[in-house]
């Protein structure tokens, strides 16, 4: 890119532009043609904030399934106009690539190498499609990536409130407290002054495992952390052959509380505490004004959920062919969720101190392995991928190049069946799940490839300062310089 004209405001501008390109062909399309280009789900959310202006329940409008806040936040598109909260996740869209270009920046890459990975949200032609026909996803990136850059400037406080925005806006982020929680180690430290309960709950927790947990001095070890020595009064493999078996379940016990202890760190209660008070209190506020049918439509329906219809998830044929069966239907979604969690948690702890790797790996195998899967699902993992590109050793050409090939012609695959079902009329249930088949074991490879070639990298180094891996920062400015605009953030 030539330096006099790449600069990420004019990206910004241009990727402001297409946005605005689209909104106004989809109103000439929606005015014009048979098949609209508003997105079903806008006019669900328009018909929540109209039942809301007029003092009624926003569940009033079948299949509304979001919190409250995002009816009452489109009530300007009855007031003002229509396409308002179009404007607002457009508008998000920006933002999110703002947030984007500021960690990549922290993290040491030059502004100007940054642009291009900046480019893979702001001028993505899929990302700006689905915010401007009408699909909030956006300020749920917004949310999730707002997070990760305010832990990672210790802003502690702002992170754990908004995180908690996020987990009640939708409540799949609630993933992320995994590998949020595991960062939060001795590297991060204790980036506030902690409340006066937080210090006797830390003096009480240092004096039991001082006097009753110690493990002799011996070294411990944490996950993504190297093991240490072992202790010189650790028993020897001879020893334990004549320790009685009750002693050693006793050190076992013992080893397990000292491990407990030393995890419930006051960072990481807290964080726990305050997110979750955020969470809590948004909830019970909604709840009084909604009362049942607010915690049923809004997160107890997407546990039991039976989506028959269509949508690239490997589950949807089987919840199809289970839809008039309530005990089986529901037992095969509750049993959908086994494997999913089990593969989110384990990447999370595992790739936790590099927390961007580690919450982009949950989120695509949580939407590869979802009971239900759309295309604006995508975004919740794409907004995650430019953070995540520099540090993988898979090469554009050409491997890089065929998984991505491979992506797209699985979802090639599928929606030709998909256009045969609704547009034709054709039964090609069958082909559409056997094509959704292809598309899970293309989405399997590609995380297996994504996880076997990524070169883990601490976001945190010994001293607890942000570690430049990206490059040697922006040129014309010196390390202070950046930490004095991110306020008291340490970066080397």
């Amino acid at each position: 890119m030539s330096k006099t004209w790449a600069t990420f405001t004019n990206l910004c501008i241009a990727a402001t532009l297409l946005r605005i390109i689209l909104l106004l062909y989809g109103e000439w399309q929606d005015a014009n043609l048979t098949v609209k280009y508003t997105d079903i789900d806008y006019m669900v959310f328009t018909d929540a904030a109209r039942h809301v202006t007029r003092g009624e329940s926003p569940y009033e409008r079948a299949t509304y399934r979001y919190t409250p806040l995002l009816a009452i936040l489109l009530t300007p598109n009855i007031h003002w106009f229509f396409s308002f909260g179009k404007c607002i996740f457009a508008m998000t869209d920006i933002i999110v690539g703002y947030i984007i270009h500021q960690i990549l920046v922290l993290r040491g890459m030059p502004s100007e190498k940054a642009l291009w990975l900046d480019s893979l949200w702001l001028l993505n032609p899929m990302v700006a499609n689905i915010s401007t026909r009408g699909n909030a996803e956006s300020l749920l990136a917004a949310m999730v990536l707002g997070t990760l850059y305010l832990i990672l400037i210790r802003r502690f406080y702002p992170a754990c409130a908004l995180f908690g925005l996020a987990v009640h806006f939708k409540i799949y982020p609630v993933i992320y407290a995994v590998p949020l929680l595991f960062l939060l180690d001795k590297r991060y430290g204790d980036p506030v002054d902690f409340p006066r309960m937080m210090w006797s709950y830390q003096q009480t927790r240092l004096y039991v495992l001082q006097r009753y947990l110690s493990d002799g001095g011996g070294a411990r070890f944490e996950i993504n952390e190297p093991p240490t020595s072992s202790s010189p009064s650790s028993p020897s493999s001879s020893d334990e052959e004549y320790t009685p078996l009750r002693d050693r379940a006793v050190n076992q016990i013992r080893g397990i509380l000292r491990e407990c202890m030393l995890f419930f760190t006051p960072s990481r209660i807290l964080f726990g505490a305050v997110s979750a008070g955020v969470f809590f209190a948004l909830t019970w506020f909604m709840y009084q004004i909604y009362g049942d049918e607010f915690l049923q439509h809004t997160y107890l329906y997407h546990v039991t959920r039976k989506d028959h219809r269509h949508n690239f998830s490997v589950w949807f044929y089987q919840m199809y062919l289970a839809f008039d069966a309530p005990v089986a239907g529901k037992l095969m979604g509750l049993l959908a969720f086994v494997p999913q969690l089990a593969l989110v948690a384990a990447t999370g702890i595992v790739f936790a101190k590099d927390i961007f790797f580690a919450c982009f790996i949950q989120t695509f195998l949580f939407v590869t392995f979802n009971k239900v899967c759309t295309s604006q699902y995508f975004m919740w993992y794409i907004c995650l991928l430019p953070l995540i590109l520099p540090s993988t050793t898979i090469r554009f050409r050409w491997k890089g190049l065929t998984l991505i090939a491979a992506w797209a012609a699985g979802q090639g695959i599928w929606l030709n069946y998909a256009y045969h079902l609704e547009f034709l009329g054709e039964n090609t249930f069958f082909s559409i799940w056997i094509a959704s088949i292809v598309f899970f074991i293309i989405n399997c490879w590609i995380a297996v490839e994504l996880i076997l070639n990524h070169r883990f990298e601490y976001v945190y180094g010994n001293t607890g300062r942000i570690r430049w891996v990206f490059g040697m920062g922006e040129p014309g400015f010196v390390k202070s310089d950046i930490a004095n605009r991110s306020g008291n953030v340490r970066i080397y």
